[in-house]
């Protein structure tokens, strides 16, 4: 799949700023850049489950805490990433306040709608099902940083047990 990195022919912003901010001092210190882009940061992610050899990776009990979240994180910007062992068919199974994508080997859920800092609650079950052989590895990875994922039983270790 071929994502488009967003640039447009012409002269970028960053080179307008850096030029003008050469030839200009006094104006570039009026004008100054763009402020970063405001993320959310805080709030926890509880992700719950295990992964064993032979039948897959299962979260049950998975659940948000938006307490202390500097805003909502919006939909598709909590993601976990399952990277899985090479030549394994497997399926998928998530709920509805999820968004699935599947690459290959790679796994990638997302939130589906905003979460808040006032939200609580189960995100509902997921399974990633395939005869994954028992000690094989697979990465798992989340994002934004800025949000505390704790892992709960071994889903995090990598290791089907």
């Amino acid at each position: 799949m071929t994502e488009d990195d967003g640039r447009q022919g012409g002269v970028s912003r960053r080179t307008v700023v850096t030029a003008g901010a050469w030839a200009l001092p006094v104006i570039a210190v009026a004008v100054g850049a763009p402020a970063a882009a405001a993320s959310t940061t805080g709030g926890v992610l509880y992700v719950t489950g295990n992964a064993f050899g032979g039948a897959g990776i299962f979260l049950s009990g998975s659940n948000y805490n938006g307490f202390g979240a500097s805003g909502d994180y919006a939909p598709g910007e909590v993601t976990i990433t399952f990277v899985l062992p090479e030549g394994v068919e497997f399926t998928v199974d998530s709920p509805d306040l999820w968004l699935v994508t599947v690459t290959d080997n790679v796994v990638t859920i997302s939130n589906g709608a905003a979460l808040t800092p006032s939200e609580t609650g189960d995100l509902g079950d997921f399974s990633i099902t395939g005869d994954f052989a028992q000690g094989s590895t697979y990465d798992v990875s989340s994002a934004p940083p800025g949000l505390d994922v704790q892992y709960v039983g071994n889903v995090g270790g990598g290791v089907f047990a």
